[in-house]
């Protein structure tokens, strides 16, 4: 069973979600960096073994980039544990199971916003947002 949220219960838990997703957005940072230096590293070569030229390097890059991508699912499974799902890191949505006049819905949050103060239906997403502030959830 889905835990399903009050508005009270989602403005709760903001502060802690705010973190977490600003630790998501570092991590996503670094993962694309470790990527990128990775990337570069094999345009540099191959020796004629098969073997990159930088093949030292390219290990340290890729344990790098497997830690951090490592380290955000540790914190995404940390935020599901919560009831709630991540939609976009780099917007800093979060959907919150909910009912709203017997209706199953997500109510959603933006990171900017200072509370939750729309939701949608459960296959509308971000672009299907409707105000919440003439309801009681």
């Amino acid at each position: 069973m889905t835990r399903q949220f009050t508005l009270k219960e989602a403005n709760k838990l903001l502060p802690t979600l705010r973190e977490h997703l600003l630790g998501l957005r570092s991590l996503q940072d670094q993962a694309r960096a470790r990527y990128e230096e990775m990337r570069d590293i094999r345009e540099v070569g191959y020796r004629r073994d098969g073997n990159l030229i930088m093949l030292t390097d390219y290990q340290i890059a890729k344990k790098a980039f497997d830690q951090v991508v490592n380290d955000a699912n540790q914190l995404l499974a940390v935020i599901n544990s919560l009831g709630c799902r991540v939609t976009d890191v780099e917007l800093g949505l979060i959907d919150f199971p909910a009912e709203i006049g017997g209706q199953s819905v997500y109510l959603c949050w933006r990171i900017d916003e200072d509370s939750v103060q729309y939701y949608h239906g459960l296959d509308e997403g971000y672009a299907g947002r409707k105000p919440i502030n003439h309801l009681n959830p």
